[in-house]
Formats: structure tokens, C-alpha cells, sequence
């Protein structure tokens, strides 16, 4: 058994160890008595674990056989705690060294699983300890056994306080998962793969009868598993009960029935072994109800067995319920944890909303000599009097993680009150000093039966994690068992839920956060989109909406009549294009603003097979008082770098005036033309030619003529070829002449005729045309790519001339006088298309109506018009160096020529200032703030109501 110990009283007991020991050694001397470790090591180890508070009597501690990584041959270790400490002792005067180099010889041995390997040896020769800590943080302590209690801080992890780094942290919480993968595919084999993330069963009726029992079966046990390190009972009670109790043929009755009796309360227990009676009353539902235990074998209780070896507590709290909720998946076991949400990155989503808040106003209170006790009431108060919600809670990570860094901020507020007053004021009310915020504070909504029953197991667990750092901080914590108060994990689709009618209303806030489902508007089914427009309202319109804004639209319901805020992780879509406008003007408009922002980055998907996604996280408030705070990336996997002295977030994550750029029909800029998006075959790929078929199509005398060059964004930046027929004025009876002519028309009027799309089919009737037509024209144009990658310095923009077909990823304008050329090559320009356009993943795109027609060019003069043409001449002349470079390798970032650069630079100098720069600019921040003054001073009295529905009309420049 582990019971709790102090410092002072370890400090205490150690010096009453040393002293019996040192008379011990002396007597031995004076006798010449002969004696070796084996007659005496036990009793030495078992002294100084009592120190500690730790029954050795009660533990699996002494004589562990293992093998020598040297010799291959068996022996014995003196002392053994799996995951805590190896300890090996030699006769009196002997090296201690040797000692040390025999315990690492058992741990390399092979015998001793890698989750079981100690982070400290203890090596004796009962004159001398020698104390070495393992892992990422190692250091060496050597001192006589009389100098112990000056130690007692290199040996308080005796007691269970080590600290636990989070390198260990996560190397434990993988081999966690391991454990737990290994229990699962014991139950039910490896060929078993339960879906989870959105494609897992909503209910466990649903679900296969023995992976239900099996998913039953690994919740109760990891609490026990738990329980066995963390204090609940006596230590490694279920272990020995498995080892010296169970047997392969019996672990399955011999578990049903320990459910059972931990599910009886005390005063109900009848006839109870002794092997059972010191298991507690749980309570909480955790071991409730009637599922059965499935057959159990001999390679389900080795795997049990081994699973008790490992150390429970070194767990993060942000890992409890992803590592369980994914052991179900066979590509999920075999994925080394990369599907884990980290605990930074949940971080960067409750801190900036309350977290950051909360710690400073308490490390401020802790050191403030003359705060009041009414001061710590109020702050403790406050942190308990709160509502936390994650309505799209998975398996608790969230919930986790929010929870234990606020017991750890109010375990810091109770031990500094109880050092000011615990002692002082006898007439001050004790029970002040003890902890109000507890788990029925949570709560959580998740629509999947298996991640909510995890959430609700895995936040007992860290409840208890956190009232263990109590009790070492402040020497008593509260007795959670049975258990009586818990978080509230509903069962329920969040999006049908009536979020008013569940959750109470708190005297304090109501924090909203998390990550709901991602899922784009191109992806959603009928259903899905049935349940965002309950969500938004009969007229919201939903064109462009990402699922996840159905989450926002119920806070914002929720939220109307209540204090609280709220923020979200995301996919970065909703700040971006015309989704920003139509999510964030209802925001706006119910009085809420951007309290923090992190700016696009990569977040690694928990589903198993999900690529990593493009998110930012936005969180609001109504407090216009409150600090803003803003992070940027370099790149999406950089590090978050936070920006000084933010004063406004607007809907694009800019420090600049709150707007919504809608879309527009016409370009806001006088000077500018508009641009139109090219053509789309929709034809199956009978139209297209690549370059493997031009030989044999331009052998074809009836073809040969219709072959046009078709370019679209790839073959626009890296010059590859491809051709298109472009059959508008072809022949009626060519098809006739040409059989292979007139197979690619019929596989263009099967694909069409095939399609899903009414107005597809129609066009099944003109397999001769391409489906959209778009740019065309008599004389040279310009071409923009539609999506071009977010690490160029510039848009590269191309020339072409009058016989090529662009394709729909293309834009294209007459550009008579090089204005649209120049513009778009601008960094400013860029700047304008990276922060209000679309991304495709986090690349940019280019649009017409959002992009190109907002762009806030103000009416240029003629030396400005002039200014502009040049430098774009001198963009073309330094391409013009090198004639054999494609535009991908014009502009590449690490190789860019510096004649490119140069003139690249004249032209932002012109720009830069046409928007109302002094100078060119040095930074992106200051082509931001310049673009949005520029836009609201222009828009001020111009309408820029968006235009949705409304497609531009193609240019014809003469008719072809």
C-alpha cells in the first residue's frame, strides 16, 4: 500500500532509517561478522520504501528474475517497481559501481518490457546509496547512508512526486496505447477494425455484440489499471488479484464477479473473500449494468498481466481519451500516436480563452504581499462558479486538459491561503482552504456512444490525477470514492440537441470550446445540410458554409442571454472568401468581436486515415475591453509566433478594421478590367490531348485543325503541353471521317449523359462543345492561375496568345496597356489575394468576385498608369534572360535571379504607394492595414452588398 507522504515527515523517518542502519553497520564491523546482500538487501529495501509510505509486504517488489543482457543467463533483481525503480545491493564496502552496471545489465537484458523500464536505480552496499535518475533529465547522486535525510528530495519519487517530463509524458501515453491496443486485439483479434472519428457507431446497438462487450471490457479496466498506481486502493491490489486469484479459465467469471462487487456498497457486500474486501465502492456508472465478460484466454491475461506492469499516472490528461477512443481501429493501433491531439495544440484554444486569464490573475494574487483572503475566496470562487462546455467533445481531451489546468491553478491558490492563514486565524473557517471546483462543471456533448462512455471514464481519472498533486502540495485531498459527483458527458448529436434546455444556466461564464467535425461544403450530405440549416435558420444561406459553422450558429443561440465566450479549432476556410462574410456578419451583428486568433497552421487529425488539416482557431467575446491577442506561422507547421500590440482581429485574422469583403460583380477599382475564368471541357477527358496522344491526333487530317493549345494553372506555371479539340466550327460531317473523332465524341456524350447533374445531361446533346465557356479571345492576353503556392513571393502571372484555350482554373483579361499584368505580379496584390481570397489546403486562390473586384486600387493618373506598365516591362525582360525557364522556375523562392527580384521590387515601390504607402513596404502587416484602409475609404460610399448567385458573363473579344 502507497499512502501519502509529506517532505518533513519522509525527511523524519529517514533520519531514524539512517540511524538504525549506521549502528547496524557498525555492529557488524566490530562483530567481523560475514554477511551478503542476500541475507540483508530485502530488509534494507523494505525500510527505506516505509519512509515513503510504501507497504512493501503489499507490492510485487523483491527477487524479480530477469535475464543478463552480458551472460544471457538468469538471476534475480534485489528490488523492482515496474516504471518507478530497479535497486541492487552488494556486501559492506563493496563498489557501488558494480552494482549500478549489474542493474542496467537486467534492464538490456530483454526480459524487462520497454514500459517497464524504471526512471531511477538505487544500487547499495548498506554504507552508501547511489541514486541514478534515467530518461531525457539524468543525474547521479552518491552519499553515505548517514547523509540520507539530506537527500530526501532525490528520493521524495519514492513517495510518488517525481516530476514527470513531457518527453516521458508522451513516450508513456504511446505505450499506453499500446497496452491498450494489445487488451483489445487479445478480445477480439486482430482482423476486428471498428470505425471511429465520424464513421463510428452512435449507439452500441450498433455495434458488433463482442466488440460492444470488448469496449465495455477496456473501460473498466483501464480504471482499475488506474486505480492500481494512482492511490484509489492499496497499490498493485488488482494486479496481485489477477496474478495470484485468476486463472486463464476463470478470468472471465473472477472479473464479472470484482465488477460486480465494485459496483456494491459496503454495507450490501455479503461473504466476501479477503482477496476482494479491500476493493472500494466505486459507484459513477463506471461498472453498472449487465454486459457480460467475454471468454478470456491465457493470451488475454498475459496481456492483462503485463498491462498492470505499466505505470498508469505518467499519462498526459490530453491523451486519456484519444489513446482508448482509437485502440479499436487497426489502422489507428499501428499509427504510433500520430493521431493524438497534442496537448499544446489544445492549449492554444482554452488558454487564450480563459486559461492564460485565470493564471496570471492568480500567480499575480500569490505574489501580491497584501492581497486579502476575501481576494482568494472570490478568484476561487469565480473558477468554480463557471460552466465548461465542449459540444463536440470526442473523447474528453478538451474537457482533460481545461480541467487539470484549473485544479492546478486553484491548488496553487489553496496552498498559498493555507500557508498566509491555515495557521494564523483559528477562528477562520478551515474548509475555505480546500477545493470547490470540481468535474460536474464539465460538460460534453458527442454523438458516438463509445469516445462520450471514454470521456466520462477518463475524466474521474484525471479528477483523481489532480487531487494526487493536491494532496502532495497540500498534504489532503478530497475522497473521491465512492464515486458522487461527476462530469456530464451527453450522449447526443450536438446539432439536434437543445443546448439551452441541457445545460444549466451558472452564476458565473460559460465557456464554449473545442473542435467539432470538419467537413466542407463539398462533402456534406443532404442530411448533414438539413442539420446546419436547423442550426442557422430556414433563410440562412448555406453556399460555401464549412459544416463546423453549424457549432457556431448554436453558441451564438445559446450565448444570446447569457455571459460567456467561446472559440473553436477550424478548418481555415471560414476566414476565407465569401465564407468569411456570411459567417462572421451574424456574429458581428449579435455584438460579439475576435478576442484571439491563431492564424492558419497544420492540426493533425485524431481519425486514422485523415490527412493533417489547414485550421485556425477563433474565439470571441463581447467584452470590447478585453487584450487581443493574435499568432502567426511562418509556415504550417512552424511554431505560433505572437504579433505586438494587436488592437483589432478582423474576420480575415488581421490586425486592421473590421470588414467583410462580400463579392462583388464589377471591379471596385476604376482602372482595372474585369477578368473572366476560363473554359471547361466536362467531357471525360475525350476532348483533352495530352502529349503521349498529339502525334497520332495531328496525323489525323480531320482533327489536326481543331487542335488548339488548352492551358490550365499546372501547365500555366511549369510550361508543360497539352492541347485541347475545339470543335465550335467543326464540320458536321467530320465525325463521319474520323473514327477517332468520333469514338472521343461518343465517350464525351456517355460521360455527360452518366452525370448526376441535370444540366450535365442536357449538354450530352452537344458532346461536340465544351461544357462552360469562358475567356476568349482575337488578340494577346493575360493569364492568372487560379490557386499558386503560399511560399512564392509573388502570383506569377504568364502572356498568351489568341489561339489558347484556357482551362477553368485559369482567369484571363484583354490587357491592352500591361495595367493587369502589373497589378497582378504586385505583392500588394498577393498580400490582398492571401488574405481575403479562398485556399485550396493553404495555398491561395484566385477569384474574380472576392479577390480581383475588391482589390481597392484607388483611380490611378496617368503617371501612375505609366509607372506601372514599365515596371511590368521590366518584369518580362528579366524572365526574358533566361527564355527556357518555366514560370515555376522564375519563381521559385530559393532561386529567384536578383534582375527578377530587382524589378519585381521597382513595381512594389509604385504599388506600395499607389495604395498609400510612403515607401515600399518592408512587411506583410503593412500591406494589410494599407489594404483595408484603402477598401473601407473606397466602399464607403459604394454598395458592396455580395452578389450571390450572380456569375460573371464571359468576354468575347471578337467571335471565334
Amino acid at each position: 500500500m502507497h499512502t501519502h507522504v509529506d517532505r518533513g515527515t519522509a525527511q523524519e523517518a529517514l533520519t531514524k532509517f539512517a540511524r538504525e542502519w549506521t549502528d547496524q553497520i557498525e555492529e557488524w564491523r566490530a562483530s567481523g561478522q560475514a554477511h551478503t546482500e542476500k541475507s540483508y538487501a530485502q530488509q534494507f529495501w523494505s525500510a527505506l520504501l516505509r519512509c515513503f509510505g510504501v507497504i512493501p509486504e503489499r507490492m510485487y517488489l523483491f527477487e524479480r528474475d530477469a535475464t543478463r543482457a552480458s551472460t544471457g543467463g538468469t538471476g534475480y533483481i534485489d528490488f523492482f517497481w515496474s516504471g518507478v525503480a530497479i535497486g541492487e545491493a552488494k556486501s559492506l564496502g563493496k563498489d557501488l559501481g558494480e552494482a549500478h552496471r549489474q542493474a542496467l545489465d537486467y534492464l538490456s537484458g530483454g526480459s524487462i518490457q520497454s514500459f517497464e523500464w524504471p526512471k531511477f536505480v538505487l544500487v547499495t552496499n548498506f554504507s552508501q546509496l547511489r541514486i541514478d535518475r534515467l530518461g531525457d533529465d539524468p543525474w547521479t547522486v552518491e552519499f553515505d547512508l548517514a547523509d540520507a535525510p539530506a537527500h530526501v528530495d532525490q528520493l521524495l519519487f519514492l513517495a510518488g512526486q517525481e516530476t514527470v517530463t513531457k518527453a516521458e509524458e508522451k513516450a508513456a501515453s504511446l505505450d499506453a496505447a499500446a497496452r491498450m491496443a494489445a487488451l483489445w486485439q487479445a478480445l477480439v483479434g486482430d482482423e476486428a477494425d471498428e470505425a471511429v472519428g465520424d464513421e463510428a457507431p452512435t449507439n452500441p446497438e450498433d455495434e458488433d455484440a463482442l466488440a460492444h462487450e470488448a469496449s465495455v471490457l477496456l473501460t473498466r479496466l483501464l480504471f482499475l489499471l488506474y486505480g492500481d498506481d494512482a492511490g484509489l486502493w492499496e497499490a498493485d491490489l488488482f494486479r496481485r488479484w489477477v496474478e495470484y486469484d485468476t486463472t486463464a479459465d476463470n478470468l472471465g467469471p473472477q472479473l464479472q464477479g470484482l465488477f460486480t462487487l465494485l459496483n456494491t456498497p459496503g454495507s450490501q457486500r455479503r461473504r466476501v473473500p479477503d482477496t476482494l474486501a479491500k476493493f472500494p465502492y466505486v459507484n459513477g456508472g463506471i461498472f453498472d449494468g449487465a454486459t457480460p465478460v467475454p471468454f478470456l484466454n491465457a493470451e488475454m491475461r498475459e496481456a492483462l498481466i503485463e498491462a498492470c506492469r505499466f505505470r498508469w499516472t505518467h499519462i498526459s490528461p490530453a491523451v486519456f481519451g484519444a489513446l482508448f477512443q482509437l485502440v479499436k481501429s487497426k489502422e489507428a493501433r499501428r499509427g504510433d500516436g500520430e493521431h493524438y491531439t497534442s496537448e499544446a495544440n489544445i492549449l492554444k484554444t482554452i488558454g487564450p480563452l480563459f486559461l492564460d486569464e485565470y493564471r496570471t490573475r492568480a500567480d499575480r494574487l500569490i505574489t501580491k504581499k497584501s492581497a486579502s483572503r476575501k481576494e482568494f475566496d472570490d478568484l476561487q470562487n469565480e473558477l468554480a462558479s463557471n460552466l465548461y462546455v465542449d459540444p463536440a467533445c470526442g473523447a474528453g481531451n478538451f474537457l482533460n486538459v481545461a480541467y487539470a489546468r484549473l485544479r492546478a491553478i486553484e491548488t496553487d491558490l489553496i496552498v498559498e491561503r493555507s500557508k498566509r492563514w491555515g495557521t494564523m486565524d483559528l477562528t477562520y473557517d478551515v474548509m475555505s482552504f480546500e477545493q470547490k471546483l470540481t468535474i460536474d462543471r464539465f460538460w460534453g456533448f458527442e454523438i458516438n456512444w463509445w469516445p462520450a462512455k471514454i470521456a466520462e471514464t477518463a475524466m474521474f481519472l484525471v479528477d483523481h490525477q489532480a487531487n494526487l498533486a493536491l494532496a502532495k502540495a497540500r498534504g489532503s485531498a478530497p475522497d473521491r470514492l465512492p464515486i458522487t459527483i461527476t462530469a456530464h458527458i451527453v450522449h447526443h448529436d450536438a446539432l439536434t440537441l437543445d443546448w439551452k434546455e441541457s445545460l444549466p444556466e451558472p452564476k458565473g461564464q460559460t465557456y464554449i470550446f473545442g473542435n467539432p467535425p470538419f467537413l466542407g461544403d463539398h462533402t456534406r450530405t443532404p442530411a448533414q445540410l438539413a442539420l446546419m440549416q436547423a442550426a442557422w435558420g430556414g433563410n440562412k444561406q448555406l453556399s460555401r458554409l464549412d459544416f463546423v459553422t453549424s457549432w457556431h450558429a448554436l453558441t451564438l443561440r445559446l450565448l444570446a442571454d447569457r455571459y460567456g465566450e467561446w472559440a473553436f479549432v477550424t478548418t481555415n476556410s471560414i476566414t476565407q472568401g465569401d465564407q468569411a462574410a456570411r459567417l462572421f456578419q451574424p456574429i458581428v451583428d449579435a455584438g460579439w468581436r475576435i478576442k484571439f486568433a491563431h492564424r492558419t497552421f497544420q492540426w493533425d487529425s485524431e481519425a486514422p486515415g485523415k490527412a493533417a488539416v489547414h485550421c485556425v482557431i477563433v474565439g470571441f467575446t463581447r467584452d470590447r475591453a478585453k487584450k487581443r491577442r493574435l499568432w502567426d506561422y511562418l509556415t504550417a507547421k512552424s511554431n505560433p509566433l505572437e504579433a505586438p500590440a494587436v488592437k483589432t482581429i478582423n474576420a480575415y485574422l488581421v490586425d486592421g478594421p473590421e470588414v467583410l469583403v462580400g463579392k462583388r460583380t464589377t471591379p471596385l477599382a476604376p482602372d482595372l478590367p474585369e477578368v473572366v475564368k476560363g473554359s471547361m471541357a466536362t467531357d471525360g477527358g475525350n476532348l483533352i490531348i495530352t502529349p503521349e496522344d498529339y502525334g497520332a491526333v495531328m496525323a489525323d487530317p480531320v482533327m489536326a485543325p481543331y487542335v488548339r493549345p488548352y492551358v490550365g494553372s499546372k501547365q500555366l506555371l511549369s510550361d508543360r503541353k497539352r492541347w485541347c479539340l475545339w470543335l465550335r466550327e467543326m464540320n458536321p460531317g467530320d465525325p463521319a471521317r474520323s473514327p477517332e473523332l468520333k469514338r472521343r465524341l461518343e465517350g464525351v456524350a456517355a460521360m455527360r449523359q452518366a452525370s448526376s447533374a441535370a444540366t450535365t445531361r442536357d449538354w450530352a446533346r452537344f458532346p461536340h462543345l465544351f461544357r462552360q465557356l469562358g475567356l476568349l479571345s482575337e488578340v494577346p492576353f493575360v493569364g492568372i492561375p487560379e490557386v499558386s503556392s503560399e511560399n512564392r513571393y509573388y502570383l506569377p502571372v504568364a502572356h498568351f496568345e489568341p489561339e489558347v484555350i484556357i482551362s477553368n482554373k485559369v482567369y484571363g483579361a484583354i490587357d491592352p496597356h500591361g495595367i493587369v499584368f502589373a497589378v497582378a505580379s504586385s505583392s500588394m496584390f498577393w498580400t490582398w489575394m492571401k488574405t481575403v481570397g479562398g485556399r485550396m489546403k493553404s495555398d491561395p486562390s484566385f477569384s474574380s468576385t472576392i479577390t480581383w473586384n475588391n482589390f481597392p486600387m484607388p483611380a490611378l493618373t496617368s503617371e501612375q498608369r505609366a509607372g506601372l506598365a514599365s515596371a511590368g516591362t521590366k518584369i518580362l525582360n528579366a524572365r526574358a534572360q533566361h527564355p527556357g525557364r518555366s514560370l515555376e522556375e522564375h519563381y521559385a523562392p530559393l532561386s529567384m535571379t536578383p534582375e527578377l527580384v530587382r524589378a519585381h521590387d521597382q513595381l512594389d515601390t509604385i504599388m506600395d504607394r499607389i495604395i498609400g504607402a510612403s515607401r515600399r513596404c518592408r512587411a506583410t502587416l503593412e500591406r494589410q492595414e494599407l489594404l483595408f484602409a484603402s477598401y473601407v475609404n473606397m466602399t464607403s460610399n459604394v454598395s458592396t452588398a455580395p452578389n450571390v448567385g450572380r456569375a460573371s458573363q464571359p468576354v468575347l473579344a471578337g467571335r471565334r
